[in-house]
């Protein structure tokens, strides 16, 4: 497991670049959601994600507080207690 400095590394890169993302939120007994972002704040001290969407300039904010961290190149996994996840994936189509 990765620590939250070392997520948002990479968080903090992914936003430079603009780069665009998939991200997948699963809740339990919540239907899967799946959002185009990029990435356009982000508090460490908050541990708070902030993103814009693709379709209409949506905006979402993450608290990715009080979680593990799985990190590979081009993708996080965000895990609290068996109960939500966050993929957050680099989107190859953009």
């Amino acid at each position: 497991m990765a620590s939250l400095s070392e997520a948002f590394k990479t968080f903090s890169r992914w936003s430079d670049s603009k780069t665009w993302l998939t991200v997948t939120v699963i809740e339990r007994d919540q239907p899967e959601d799946v959002l185009a972002v990029r990435i356009c704040g982000l508090d460490e001290d908050a541990s708070l994600v902030g993103v814009v969407g693709k379709p209409m300039h949506s905006f979402a904010q993450f608290d990715v507080g009080q979680a593990q961290f799985s990190i590979e190149p081009d993708r996080i996994v965000v895990s609290r207690e068996d109960v939500e996840w966050l993929i957050f994936e680099v989107d190859s189509k953009s």
